[in-house]
């Protein structure tokens, strides 16, 4: 705990420095990574699987760890690190809920990266780098320890994983019917 302190106070010192516009970057990054994440659910269901299904699995995951995390939140009852240092952040910390562990947004977009990556492979980097970033920015902007957002990408991840996987089905598509197999197909009365 006193190592994930010391690093946030890093991080998030890093944040409080630099520039007006990366600190406006940042806090419209790191929700703008999940609406991305979102866009990024109907491209795979667009270019990889049309079915209703895929599509829902894929928004039902980040939906999930969003509210997973929030019960989470509940029961740990983990202060902020805003709230627990004197330390100037990026966020306001008065605009922020008060608990911390995990981060929603971080098992949010863990969430999103696998189940989008489960339906389209190509997609486990750009998908996995973009979680990782949410994950960075929100100790960045300091409203997480960086335990919160690891702990929140690894759950997110499950929560992924499990929802993507019930609403996968085994064959990505049914084998179409060639014109001669259906004449023999009925012909034999099979």
């Amino acid at each position: 705990m006193e190592l994930s302190g010391a690093v946030y106070l890093v991080i998030a010192g890093w944040g409080a420095a630099s520039p007006e516009w990366v600190q406006w970057s940042a806090l419209f990054a790191t929700d703008a990574i999940l609406v991305a994440f979102a866009v990024l659910a109907c491209v795979v269901w667009w270019r990889v699987d049309r079915r209703l299904r895929a599509l829902v699995a894929m928004l039902a995951a980040g939906g999930a760890a969003w509210y997973a995390a929030d019960l989470v939140k509940r029961v740990f009852l983990a202060e902020r690190p805003c709230r627990a240092h004197v330390v100037e952040t990026v966020e306001n910390c008065a605009e922020v809920s008060v608990w911390s562990f995990p981060s929603g947004h971080a098992a949010t977009a863990g969430a999103f990266a696998v189940a989008a990556a489960m339906f389209w492979r190509r997609l486990i980097w750009p998908a996995v780098l973009l979680a990782v970033l949410e994950a960075f920015l929100r100790v960045f902007i300091g409203v997480h320890y960086p335990h919160d957002v690891l702990l929140g990408l690894l759950f997110g991840a499950v929560i992924g994983l499990i929802v993507a996987a019930a609403g996968r089905p085994g064959a990505r598509r049914p084998p179409a019917v060639r014109a001669g197999d259906a004449a023999t197909t009925t012909s034999t009365g099979a």
